[in-house]
């Protein structure tokens, strides 16, 4: 097996864990054992527990983005009107939330309480997808990052409020975009 072939099986394995234990729970040594391999070749992929974190963060993190991503580019191949990709845009980010938000979460807590710094373990996810919300609405860059920050708070309470079968998906859905299609009171 090579490197990155192991690497991405250890790293498939602690996501697995996470999900079933939490990532508070994990240690090098616990997903060394559950692999079969030794507690050194985890450490010489991920270096420390830290190590391990990060890349679990930046994998969860990068699977929001490129599915958002790709999504977005489909509707701008096929020419969508701006509605329909913002409904597929918040469709999108809620299935992702709903999937894997509260493993992205726990992992993200896990490296802050390991000492990373929160500004850097939580980052600026506005800043990400600002460009894409500033593309559908056609607003001026400190619009689109304003509408993008109040898109990712309420898109989170909302995924909360599916979560406790409170709302139906499709309700979140609809609401998101609502924050998008109000009129214009300036």
């Amino acid at each position: 097996m090579s490197a990155a072939v192991r690497k991405e099986a250890l790293l498939e394995t602690a996501l697995r864990m996470a999900r079933e234990d939490g990532a508070g729970a994990l240690t090098l040594a616990r997903l060394a054992d559950a692999c079969g391999l030794s507690k050194p070749i985890a450490y010489q992929h991920f270096g420390t527990l830290t190590g391990l974190l990060r890349a679990m963060a930046e994998r969860v993190g990068a699977e929001y983005e490129d599915t958002v991503r790709a999504v977005m580019a489909g509707h701008r191949e096929t020419g969508t009107a701006p509605e329909g990709a913002l409904r597929a845009l918040c469709a999108t980010y809620v299935t992702c939330t709903l999937e894997n938000g509260a493993l992205h979460a726990d992992v993200c807590a896990a490296l802050v309480a390991a000492g990373e710094p929160a500004q850097t373990v939580y980052g600026d996810d506005a800043a990400r997808y600002c460009p894409l919300v500033a593309e559908l609405i056609d607003a001026d860059p400190r619009t689109a990052y304003a509408l993008t920050v109040a898109f990712l708070g309420a898109a989170d309470r909302l995924c909360e409020a599916v979560l406790a079968k409170r709302l139906g998906q499709d309700e979140a859905v609809t609401v998101l975009m609502r924050l998008f299609l109000l009129p214009d009171r300036s």
